[in-house]
């Protein structure tokens, strides 16, 4: 059943707050819930560890929360009963209604009119090109983004055959340097909002986070959490090889945004909700913004970095892959430090 954007403001005009209405994209594949629907399918979403992506929507002038259609059966389950359903809507009843007061000042907090003394405004090259106000799709149509990932499978497999003189040249020396293991696996999050595991070869001591979470290069070159065979990997991007297993595996692209962990990305999120548009891509192994930001160590490089990832989500081609791809080859060869 097709749902027009009048009928879609009348059922959440009518929505007492119990209520959640879900309208399929099939462009996206995905589900999205607008109004209090929306607030109400991110609480559930939260509470029952289901992955969800929310935004405002410009065009609706209303909240917006994205879902897969995994999570539909969770939501049927846990719902008071399903008011109606067909391939492209489903209405459910929930047992508790929300709380208005809340739901108002989720509503600010995604339309960016909650400010305080902390907000750190960033302005960069792109930023014109970035719009604030609506959702910001996926550059690439299915038909690039099923190529994209069968390059994405070729190279990394090629790669890992190619360059495994590396591999062993790099565990044999880190492993020599102090016997601790060699592959360091840290928890990132993905597309969709899901954790993986992404894999570097260890650079530092093993208790460099022994004081908690800290930002990669947040100590310089002269970090001193840095082991000698690790500054001289990380110098030269040796590090960052074992992201082909990665890559192949459909975790990483090699051209994307650097994934971050949930610590930091919960903390852009309080400056910027936008990052979580980028869940709809792959992170990747380099990225458009890691050319022209650098690394990030402080809050206001994040949303720099941001404001470059959300460039490239909206442009992205195989064109522009290819460039960063190209550019990220010779600032390596060149000795570029990012």
């Amino acid at each position: 059943m097709f749902m027009d954007k009048e009928s879609i403001i009348l059922s959440e005009c009518n929505n007492d707050g119990s209520f959640i209405y879900l309208y399929y994209t099939e462009e996206m594949n995905v589900w999205n819930a607008y109004g209090s629907s929306a607030y109400n399918l991110r609480l559930f979403c939260k509470s029952h560890g289901e992955n969800s992506i929310r935004s405002f929507s410009s065009d609706m002038q209303m909240p917006c929360t994205v879902v897969e259609a995994s999570c539909l059966d969770a939501l049927e389950r846990n719902a008071e009963r399903t008011v109606d359903k067909n391939p492209s809507y489903l209405a459910v009843k929930m047992p508790e209604s929300i709380d208005p007061d809340a739901y108002a000042r989720w509503i600010k907090k995604l339309k960016g009119t909650n400010t305080s003394d902390d907000d750190i405004i960033v302005t960069t090259p792109v930023s014109k090109d970035v719009p604030r106000d609506k959702y910001i799709h996926d550059g690439m149509s299915d038909f690039e983004r099923i190529v994209k990932r069968a390059g994405d499978c070729f190279l990394s497999t090629c790669g890992l055959v190619i360059f495994s003189p590396l591999f062993l040249f790099c565990y044999i020396a880190i492993k020599k340097e102090d016997g601790g293991p060699a592959i360091y696996a840290q928890e990132r999050i993905g597309r969709f909002g899901r954790p993986f595991k992404i894999y570097k070869f260890r650079s530092m001591r093993i208790d460099a986070e022994k004081m908690g979470p800290q930002l990669s290069h947040s100590g310089g070159d002269n970090d001193p959490r840095l082991t000698k065979i690790g500054r001289f990997i990380r110098a030269h991007h040796l590090d960052e090889l074992p992201q082909l297993y990665n890559v192949m595996r459909g975790d990483m692209a090699f051209i994307g945004y650097r994934p971050e962990r949930k610590f930091y990305i919960d903390q852009i999120v309080e400056h910027d909700v936008r990052y979580t548009y980028l869940y709809q891509i792959r992170p990747g192994v380099t990225s458009y913004a890691t050319l022209y930001n650098g690394y990030t160590d402080t809050m206001e490089k994040m949303l720099r970095r941001l404001e470059y990832d959300l460039y490239y989500l909206g442009h992205r081609s195989w064109w522009f892959d290819f460039k960063v791809l190209a550019n990220t080859f010779l600032s390596i060869v060149f000795g570029k430090k990012f």
